[in-house]
């Protein structure tokens, strides 16, 4: 006679974990990546410095990132995930609230390390890992959800943001006030989350991973842990496993373009031929970003959706959708069209979701869930490195050869992204899961 068995339900316990991903990728991470570039030109014009030497700091944050992500994905396995979250919490929310008093350039740059140290563990680390865990069944969708948070989150951020600082931002220190609210804001999402509402394994409270399979009479708890998948050093050696960081790699450009894009609203559409402001354009100097962000809510739940299903598509649907937009920003914003700029930007946020939604999604399918924080954490260090170039990178193109070149680049990135990405997925799932398995994908 067959041994009955069950699924694992939705209970409490699993909506908990799946509310703290949202709200501290709401508030900490949305504030961190997405909502940066509103302060740039003022707290340049305020030190007398370059757009490039503000934006740093946010190189900083990748290089923190690169340092501390294999320690954290260590810890992550071996700790109290509640302890570790709430540190990181502190660490960021922290870090954007000391912004609202410093008078000189390095100051941001300490922000920015101790911002890395908490934006590795909270985005990176904690959303993918506890979800992984969590959730067997609908982990593409539940990712999707989590890091759409992002983009909703820096929409909803950008658009207060930009009223706080107003049209005189670069006359008056409002960006003071910016900094304060949005270090408070990041702190009240979060704190409150990591400490109570989640659980390291969902074995810890007598659970399974929402869709996973239970055998009656079986014994759930942490003693009891068998996860599929390929070992850490096994998956070192496979080549598809470097074409994956490549990848991730390349998504990670793509997703620090808006980063930018307050400063191309500010000194291109916002002026008039002789470089002075425009007062009603000037105040809608986040709606451009607001409406990338946007873009960034949606596509992640809709890559998220459609992943689950077929990465490929997924991947084709992002590329695309990046590449058409930043066609549309550049030319909206040089002619200043401003229906075509913004439409543009939302169009472009669904490029973002490759880097957070599609990276570990890939992940797990190549790769399982036995060693997927270690494996993770590995390919992150390339990828936050890169990010860390490219973030006053980016600002150093249009600074230098112009912004052209800065979209001309971007197109070239978004191509790119798929390319890659469909080659990890077509030849690294044969491998891993079988002809069979791999023909689903595609």
């Amino acid at each position: 006679m067959a041994t009955a068995a069950t699924t694992q339900k939705m209970t409490a316990r699993h909506i908990l974990v799946v509310l703290t991903c949202v709200f501290c990728t709401f508030g900490c991470a949305a504030i961190t990546f997405s909502c940066p570039g509103l302060c740039y030109r003022p707290v340049a014009n305020y030190l007398g410095v370059q757009v490039s030497d503000v934006s740093f700091y946010m190189s900083i944050v990748y290089f923190a990132e690169v340092i501390f992500s294999p320690i954290i994905g260590a810890l992550l396995e071996k700790y109290d995930a509640r302890i570790i979250c709430t540190i990181a919490a502190v660490f960021t929310s922290g870090g954007i609230f000391c912004m609202s008093f410093y008078t000189e350039l390095w100051q941001w740059y300490v922000s920015g390390f101790f911002m890395g140290v908490g934006e590795i563990t909270l985005l990176w680390l904690m959303v993918a890992g506890l979800l992984n865990r969590w959730f067997k069944a609908k982990l593409g969708l539940m990712l999707g959800i989590s890091y759409a948070m992002t983009g909703l989150g820096g929409a909803v951020f950008n658009f207060i943001g930009q009223f706080i600082l107003g049209p005189n931002l670069l006359v008056e220190d409002t960006w003071r006030d910016l900094y304060m609210f949005y270090g408070i804001a990041a702190a009240v999402l979060s704190i409150p989350f990591t400490l109570f509402a989640i659980r390291s394994h969902p074995q810890d409270c007598g659970l399974k991973a929402y869709g996973a399979p239970i055998t009656e009479g079986e014994v759930i708890d942490a003693q009891h842990l068998d996860l599929p998948g390929i070992p850490a050093k096994q998956a070192y050696g496979k080549w598809y496993f470097w074409v994956l960081i490549l990848a991730g790699c390349m998504f990670n450009i793509g997703g620090i373009y808006p980063q930018h894009f307050t400063t191309f609203y500010q000194t291109v559409v916002a002026v008039d031929a002789a470089g002075i402001t425009i007062p009603d354009l000037m105040i809608m100097s986040g709606t451009l970003e607001a409406c990338c962000m946007i873009g960034m809510a949606v596509g992640k739940v809709t890559i998220g959706a459609i992943e689950s299903r077929n990465i490929v598509v997924a991947l084709a649907f992002g590329s695309i959708c990046g590449f058409i937009g930043l066609c549309g920003i550049w030319y909206g914003g040089m002619n200043k069209v401003l229906p075509v700029l913004f439409f543009g930007g939302f169009i472009f946020g669904m490029l973002y979701p490759l880097v957070t939604t599609a990276l570990p999604y890939i992940t797990r399918l190549l790769f399982g869930e036995k060693d997927y924080d270690k494996i993770y954490s590995v390919i992150l260090m390339p990828v936050n490195l890169v990010g860390a170039f490219a973030a006053s990178g980016l600002a150093l193109i249009y600074q230098g050869p112009g912004w052209d070149w800065y979209f001309i680049v971007g197109l070239c990135v978004a191509v790119i992204c798929f390319v890659l990405g469909f080659i990890v997925v077509k030849w690294g799932m044969k491998d891993y899961r079988g002809d069979k398995a791999a023909g689903t994908m595609h």
